[in-house]
């Protein structure tokens, strides 16, 4: 009859061991980079042994996936693909670079650290394009489509073109251009990137103003 409790008490040691190896990887991550960053490191800093690291990751590129998708999980990326599939398309296109932005402010400074490390190394590479790139990507091709078939696209914007400045847009470098080295708030930041997302848009006429329509200057 013990033997249940046995086996989820097991299950929840292990998932223990492995949430505190891959918040000591996310701390020296953060502090020394992904290059500098060693199983045995790993080890150390969790105060586990180097096999059980291994035992959970297998490899620095097993273990940089497992933490990437760690710390999404940490925070509310879902609210990204919700501001991307509300109703109004117009609304979602501002929405989205917004909420995007608030991502990156919730992921913090560790959370940062694991995207850029996937981004400028070799190693993480791959494991960036699984996790959030291609996500990231297909999410804007799906929102530029909508635009697109709703008339809302502004004709001077071919729909590839138009992916690739939300790419830009929505990138953690524009992110972090505007909040680590411009200074601005992330309400701030939010609202420019977002803003610089408008000339995707179709113009919309301008409702004639009263003294236009009665024919005064």
């Amino acid at each position: 009859m013990t033997r249940p409790y046995r086996l989820g008490r097991r299950q929840e040691l292990a998932q223990e061991t492995r949430e505190k190896i891959l918040r000591a990887a996310a701390g020296l991550l953060a502090e020394i980079g992904f290059r500098g960053v060693s199983m045995q490191r790993v080890a150390l800093a969790a105060e586990v042994s180097r096999v059980t690291v291994y035992a959970h990751f297998n490899d620095k590129a097993g273990l940089l996936e497992a933490l990437a998708w760690w710390a999404f999980a940490r925070v509310d990326i879902d609210r990204v693909r919700r501001a991307r599939l509300q109703p109004d398309v117009r609304a979602a296109l501002g929405d989205f670079v917004r909420e995007n932005a608030r991502f990156f402010d919730s992921a913090g400074v560790e959370g940062r650290a694991i995207l850029k490390t996937a981004i400028g190394d070799p190693d993480g590479a791959a494991v960036f394009e699984a996790t959030y790139f291609d996500a990231r990507r297909g999410s804007i091709i799906e929102l530029v489509e909508r635009l697109a078939d709703e008339g809302e696209l502004n004709l001077a914007w071919r729909q590839d073109r138009a992916v690739h400045a939300l790419m830009v847009i929505t990138s953690l470098e524009a992110f972090e251009t505007l909040t680590e080295h411009g200074s601005l708030s992330i309400d701030d930041a939010a609202d420019l990137l977002a803003q610089m997302a408008d000339p995707l848009l179709r113009h919309q006429a301008q409702p004639l103003s009263t003294n236009h329509a009665e024919g005064k200057p």
